[in-house]
């Protein structure tokens, strides 16, 4: 096995162990009283080698959402698969007290950064008629976080079918 090789299995091993015991942590206490310190405990690894991949938890919560966020980038882009929006949907209801911090500030703020630069990934710039890709996608990761606000807060009831067509329609 070669240098380079070894070194990635041991950065999946300790980003696994992370979110791991992010996960774990999540399911054991509110967001907001878990502490960076509690994070590297939980995982089993130094001080050092999780700020050698994070800086802290919000860091972790913005990597870990990328299971999440993959359907929304998607339909963002105009490429939306249904079931996985559904999917992802009935996840976030199952957990909607958890999935409200995702829109407490300062993190909605990277939260909705990461989804826009996940959406803007997936655009091109021919497909928007002169419009800025940065600006598209970010007008439609602001319109999907909005939407899911409203839906898990319970501001607005629907069934996850209608969001789910409502979210594969935001996109560019």
């Amino acid at each position: 096995m070669s240098e380079d090789q070894d070194l990635d299995r041991r950065r999946q091993r300790t980003r696994k162990a992370v979110f791991d015991a992010f996960t774990r942590l999540l399911f054991t206490r509110r967001y907001g009283v878990i502490r960076t310190t509690d994070l590297i405990e939980a995982a089993g690894v130094g001080r050092s080698t999780f700020y050698e991949h994070f800086r802290n938890k919000d860091d972790v919560l913005v990597w870990a959402i990328d299971p999440i966020f993959e359907p929304l980038a998607e339909a963002g882009a105009g490429r939306a698969s249904l079931p996985r929006l559904h999917f992802v949907l009935d996840h976030l209801w199952e957990r909607r007290a958890l999935s409200r911090v995702l829109f407490d500030p300062p993190l909605f703020a990277k939260l909705q950064r990461k989804l826009a630069s996940m959406i803007e990934a997936r655009l091109t710039a021919d497909s928007l008629s002169g419009t800025p890709v940065a600006l598209t996608a970010t007008a439609a990761a602001a319109s999907q976080l909005a939407m899911l606000r409203l839906w898990l807060t319970g501001e607005v009831a629907c069934e996850p079918a209608i969001l789910a067509r409502e979210l594969a329609g935001s996109g560019a």
